[in-house]
């Protein structure tokens, strides 16, 4: 369903730094927790509705879909002729890329959720004819891309939920008891591992979501609340900075210049820090958790917010110059936040229960990381719609 030119979504503050204009929006009966990827002219996303759409990027409208059988909390992998995905029941679907034909399905031994917080499953990356995935029932795998067919498997020892990433021949990617492993990406063999810290409330120190490698150096947050910076050689940790208001680092991490750049789940706040040596640069809070990884688009570092806001700030001070709150936040915001942006006294946000979720995600949360191509911003958000934005 389109849902064509809904210029109530916009939003404009003073000191913008660029205009902003919604193009369209796409609407679903799910919810979606994936990051939409684009190719050409078309934008792939699959949703908690068991579909996977690909959608013309210019005007919204769908090319195709595909009706898996469970709900979908991964991104689409591209390869040169296929399209993956995985979903909350362990099956990775292979699909041709422009008509949508169901090519193959490979299934693990299923799938589940830790926890209220356990948004994301690991997403399928295609590397020359592998298919790199990680699965709930312990295993890394690495599938023939042309036939589904196992190549290798390496058992991770616990929950594989963040995706993979591929450098310099190795499979990067941690599981939920706080490994993080290096393998060959073409035998599986480990390489090197390295064992998070750990902290009293969080010992698992679970790897929710992907590394970010940057010239031989591998940074990953983890709910243990560090961040850490690893040599992509040797696994030996570089520096670890630790999240001094107790909260989880869920975000991939994003580089821009000479900073690190993501936010925080429970302290709500959004950082950068010096790449070199982890030591902070400024911290500000935005009042709602951060999941997503941040981008950079004329001169500023863009993110999405768990309010239902993407916001832009300045990289030097984090002052906000920009944002975009969508409809569904702009109706329910005044619910849960005050006109501080403070959570209201009369709700009871942090009571970390099923009923305090619902609140949350009333607001149409951006939970994971939006697309900008050219001068639009795609953003898909837990109220079911993928935005479009013109940024100028």
């Amino acid at each position: 369903m389109k849902i064509p030119f809904l210029l109530l979504g916009m939003i404009f503050l003073t000191h913008v730094s660029f205009s902003q204009k919604l193009e369209w929006t796409f609407g679903t009966n799910g919810s979606f927790h994936s990051t939409p990827v684009v190719e050409g002219e078309i934008i792939y996303i699959g949703g908690e509705d068991n579909k996977v759409y690909a959608i013309n990027k210019n005007t919204g409208e769908e090319i195709w879909h595909y009706e898996s059988d469970g709900a979908i909390f991964s991104d689409v992998g591209l390869g040169s002729n296929i399209i993956t995905f995985s979903n909350n029941n362990g099956s990775l679907y292979a699909l041709d890329k422009s008509s949508g034909k169901f090519l193959w399905k490979f299934n693990s031994q299923g799938e589940k959720i830790l926890d209220l917080w356990d948004y994301f499953l690991s997403s399928p990356v295609i590397y020359k004819n592998l298919v790199y995935w990680g699965s709930s029932d312990g295993f890394i795998y690495a599938i023939n891309s042309e036939s589904g067919k196992t190549v290798w498997e390496f058992d991770a020892g616990a929950m594989v939920h963040a995706t993979p990433v591929i450098e310099d021949g190795k499979v990067l990617v941690g599981n939920y008891s706080g490994e993080f492993f290096a393998l060959d990406s073409s035998t599986g063999d480990q390489i090197w591992k390295f064992q998070a810290i750990g902290s009293r409330y969080f010992p698992n120190a679970e790897f929710q979501k992907a590394a970010l490698v940057k010239e031989g150096i591998v940074y990953v947050g983890s709910r243990d609340l560090n961040l850490y910076a690893l040599d992509l050689e040797t696994g030996r940790g570089i520096w670890n900075m630790q999240e001094k208001g107790g909260s989880w680092i869920i975000a991939t991490p994003f580089i821009h210049e000479k900073n690190i750049y993501f936010g925080t789940s429970d302290t709500y706040k959004f950082y950068s820090l010096n790449k070199v040596n982890g030591r902070e640069n400024w911290s500000i809070f935005i009042g709602t958790r951060a999941y997503g990884s941040a981008l950079f688009y004329k001169d500023l570092i863009i993110f999405p917010g768990f309010d239902g806001i993407i916001r832009g700030v300045d990289p030097s001070n984090g002052e906000e110059q920009w944002k975009f709150q969508s409809k569904t936040s702009q109706d329910n915001y005044s619910s849960l936040y005050d006109k501080d942006g403070k959570f209201r006294k009369d709700v009871n946000i942090k009571s970390y229960t099923k009923e305090s979720e619902t609140l949350l995600k009333s607001l149409g949360s951006f939970i994971n990381t939006p697309l900008i191509d050219n001068n639009i911003l795609y953003a898909a958000s837990l109220d079911g719609k993928l935005y479009a934005v013109k940024i100028d």
